[in-house]
């Protein structure tokens, strides 16, 4: 299982836009430069986190996208499957998946339990604990005003 660039990409600008006061717009120049990620794979990012429902995007002199919603208890696991989809640490892991090579496979059963964790991890790491602990090298992310977030 692999957490691609991209997820990576879509929680900072989930992160970037959680930190904003709400409605906040910014287009896909200020997003790249903020975030220091290249326009055209950003781009595809922000497409994918639209097409999920956590962005909506305006056209005009002041376009760009804002959040749909309120992002601080979306999960890590939520995020990777809107981006990535179903990500498993072994293809054989799917309920489908018919494994000739074996009869009984002892490595499998502890695959599963292995997979179980990493589930609970990414379903327990939200937006809002991750914007807490992170620090972008770009101190203007912050907003100057108190946001509430929780501790989970």
């Amino acid at each position: 299982m692999e957490v691609t660039r991209g997820t990576l990409y879509a929680v900072y600008v989930l992160i970037y836009f959680h930190l904003r006061p709400q409605g906040d717009v910014a287009d896909l120049h200020t997003l790249s430069s903020k975030l220091d990620v290249p326009q055209s794979y950003l781009s595809k990012v922000l497409q994918q986190l639209h097409k999920a429902g956590y962005l909506t995007s305006q056209m005009g002199s002041k376009g760009g996208y804002r959040l749909l919603k309120n992002v601080e208890k979306t999960t890590m696991k939520e995020v990777l499957h809107a981006i990535q989809g179903e990500t498993l640490l072994q293809e054989c892991l799917t309920e489908d998946y018919d494994c000739s090579r074996f009869k009984k496979c002892a490595v499998i059963q502890h695959v599963r339990g292995i997979q179980h964790i990493v589930n609970q991890m990414l379903d327990q790491l939200t937006i809002g604990q991750l914007a807490e602990e992170m620090e972008f090298k770009d101190r203007q992310l912050r907003v100057t005003a108190p946001v509430q977030i929780g501790v989970n």
